[in-house]
């Protein structure tokens, strides 16, 4: 489970932060970069130590209090416990880069500086910038419905992973490219 999840957060991250992708049919308005910058790779690499170690601990806890644990079948989707792992590592990542407030809420300044970071291209920092308001909009609409909405266990893996899976979409979308 860890690893498909760090394998999917690995991918993404090349994804929007700079794989060179397949030349589809659409005419590509920007080109994504060929690579990720280091500084993100770097905190990526810190953020899934920080992470490895939590979930080995909770791992070892789960194993002690059942004993008769199966393990579940590989399946293509992930579950909503994968989405969390996956969600807890891009918020690690968004706070090594400060692109979270004070409550680990992604803000608009810290996730376009984080996406766009050591990028020239003007119309992949424009696809960056539309992602990331659109994006940001509507995680407000969903998760700060109340004061303390996002203070709930967990809650800011969620946001971090749904910010993260909307922003790629939309860069996607904009770039001319699916992901």
């Amino acid at each position: 489970m860890f690893c498909g999840s760090i394998i999917f957060i690995s991918v993404c991250a090349i994804i929007v932060l700079g794989a060179e992708s397949k030349q589809t049919n659409y005419t590509n308005k920007c080109e994504i970069p060929a690579s990720a910058p280091r500084k993100v790779e770097e905190f990526i690499n810190q953020c899934q130590d920080e992470i490895k170690l939590a979930i080995l601990s909770e791992a070892l806890q789960t194993l002690n209090a059942n004993e008769n644990a199966h393990s579940r079948a590989k399946r293509a989707a992930f579950t909503d416990d994968e989405k969390r792992i996956a969600g807890c590592l891009l918020q690690c990542v968004y706070r090594k880069m400060k692109a979270v407030n004070e409550h680990g809420f992604p803000t608009t300044e810290g996730l376009v500086s984080l996406y766009t970071n050591g990028i020239e291209q003007k119309e992949y920092i424009r696809a960056t910038i539309e992602s990331v308001n659109t994006c940001m909009k509507m995680a407000e609409q969903k998760y700060l419905i109340k004061p303390d909405s996002i203070d709930e266990n967990g809650k800011t893996c969620d946001i971090a992973y749904d910010v993260f899976d909307c922003i790629s979409e939309e860069i996607g979308k904009y770039c001319g490219q699916t992901l």
